[in-house]
C-alpha cells in the first residue's frame, strides 16, 4: 500500500512539473510577443541598421576604452571573435536613464556591468530571417559602460545598438 502512495505521489509531481514548465514557456512566449508588438518600431529600425563590416573587436577592457561608442548614434557592427571568444566594447552614455535596444547574433551573450539588462534574449519577430535576439538595456547615469561579448572563438557575430524610442 505504501509503495502505491509513493508511485501516485511521483506521478502527481511529474504532472505538476510539466504543467509548470508549459506555463513558464507560455509566459515567456507571451512576453516575447507583447514586447515585439510594443517595440515594433525600435526593432524594425534595428533590423535595417547598416553594419560596419569586419571590425576588430577589442580583446580587453583597456583597449575598448580607446574605441568608445557613442550611443546617441544608432550603430551596427560585424565582428570576428578572437581565439578566446571574448571581446569588449565601451559605451558612451551621455544622458541619465538612457534606454537602449541591443539586437545581436543568437550565438552570442552580452553583459554590461552597472546597467540593467531587461527582457534578455527575446526572440526577434520583426525580421526573424536575420537570426538575432533582442535585449533592452537601462542605464542609470551618464558615463562609460563596458559591454562584454561572448561567443564561439573565431566566430562572426553582429551587434546593433539603437536608442529605445517607444515608451512602455
Amino acid at each position: 500500500m505504501k509503495s502505491n502512495h509513493v508511485v501516485l505521489a511521483s506521478i502527481l509531481l511529474l504532472l505538476n512539473a510539466s504543467a509548470f514548465a508549459a506555463t513558464d514557456s507560455d509566459s515567456q512566449e507571451s512576453v516575447n510577443k507583447r514586447r515585439n508588438a510594443n517595440f515594433k518600431l525600435d526593432y524594425t529600425k534595428a533590423c535595417g541598421q547598416a553594419l560596419q563590416q569586419a571590425l576588430l573587436l577589442p580583446a580587453t577592457k583597456e583597449l575598448a576604452a580607446q574605441h568608445e561608442i557613442n550611443v546617441n548614434i544608432d550603430s551596427g557592427y560585424r565582428f570576428k571573435m578572437n581565439e578566446n571568444g571574448v571581446g569588449y566594447l565601451q559605451l558612451a552614455i551621455t544622458e541619465w536613464n538612457e534606454k537602449l535596444v541591443l539586437f545581436y547574433s543568437e550565438n552570442m551573450t552580452v553583459e554590461i556591468k552597472g546597467a540593467d539588462m531587461t527582457d534578455l534574449y527575446l526572440s526577434n519577430l520583426a525580421c526573424s530571417e536575420q537570426k538575432k535576439q533582442i535585449s533592452h538595456v537601462n542605464t542609470h547615469e551618464w558615463g562609460s559602460y563596458v559591454m562584454e561579448l561572448n561567443a564561439e572563438p573565431n566566430s562572426w557575430v553582429e551587434l546593433t545598438i539603437v536608442k529605445e524610442t517607444t515608451k512602455d
